[in-house]
């Protein structure tokens, strides 16, 4: 069941990615293409499979965040990557919203990394 749930989680994690690349990248074009339906539905279809299964993982793997900081680490930063997300598209300024899209980008790779590391330093374990 936990192979089935992770792979459908890292799927939805591949199409949620390459759906705010994409649509980030028409922004910064400045095309209309960022607003086509696509990209304004799909996000939160494929957004609520990826959290509902990160929750079922976390629920069949007995993961907790008040006794895995690794896990409560990457909670914060996914609500600082949704935060991000939502300004990067709502804000009037194309330069803050093109800032906002590459903050988000990052905090998105903070976040595989700490999954994959099970550390709650993620990518900045290796400086510290």
């Amino acid at each position: 069941m936990d192979v089935i749930l992770k792979h459908i989680h890292l799927t939805a994690l591949a199409i949620s990615f390459f759906l705010f690349f994409i649509r980030g990248y028409l922004m910064m074009r400045e095309s209309n293409a960022s607003k086509h339906r696509v990209f304004l539905i799909a996000p939160h279809i494929v957004n609520l499979l990826l959290i509902g299964t990160g929750i079922a993982l976390a629920v069949v793997m007995h993961f907790n965040p008040a006794s895995q900081p690794w896990l409560a680490v990457k909670l914060v930063a996914l609500a600082l990557y949704i935060a991000l997300g939502i300004l990067t598209f709502k804000h009037p300024v194309l330069k803050i919203r093109k800032i906002l899209w590459l903050s988000a980008l990052i905090v998105f790779a903070f976040i595989v990394s700490i999954a994959q590391s099970k550390n709650p330093l993620g990518f900045f374990a290796a400086i510290f």
